[in-house]
């Protein structure tokens, strides 16, 4: 009878501390809430670009909240690029090449290596298209992004 009741006893326990323990993570990840900034293109969305043989265009921006690896909360800025090579040779284009800059004092950020980012070889008269991850900190503002492959910005498009 002891053995039984002692049994019930430590049921209880453990069941009162798993029950605890889940409102501990509720209460937590509640307080990770991020400001999200509202990004736009000035420009407009899908105005064609061509550079190096490539027609590009961005055709969808948004934001949200997110974490990165370390799970500290971040604003994930995403932007959808359909691109062409409308030259007649194979053209490279990558994610890498896109950097995106913020308020804070000209901060610049390359795409995240936490997400996949697309990238590779165009065939001629080939289209495709990818899209654009960044992390970047609570509270900046996106105020442009750089088509920038060898670090020289040939297209600069303005984020409202």
């Amino acid at each position: 009878m002891k053995k039984l009741l002692l049994s019930i006893i430590a049921v209880c326990f453990i069941l009162t501390g798993c029950s605890s323990a889940g409102d501990k993570e509720t209460k937590d990840s509640g307080a990770t809430s991020v400001s999200v900034a509202k990004v736009a293109v000035k420009d407009g969305l899908n105005t064609p670009f061509t550079a190096d043989g490539i027609e590009m265009k961005i055709t969808e921006v948004s934001s949200s909240e997110s974490v990165n690896e370390a799970k500290k909360p971040k604003q994930l800025i995403t932007f959808t690029v359909e691109y062409k090579n409308i030259g007649t040779e194979d053209r490279g284009i990558g994610a890498i090449d896109f950097r995106l800059v913020t308020d804070k004092k000209d901060k610049t950020y390359n795409v995240t290596e936490e997400m996949e980012a697309f990238g590779g070889v165009v065939e001629p008269e080939k289209a495709s298209k990818g899209k654009l991850y960044y992390l970047i900190e609570p509270g900046e503002k996106p105020t442009k992004l750089e088509y920038a492959p060898a670090d020289k910005a040939l297209k600069t498009w303005d984020l409202k």
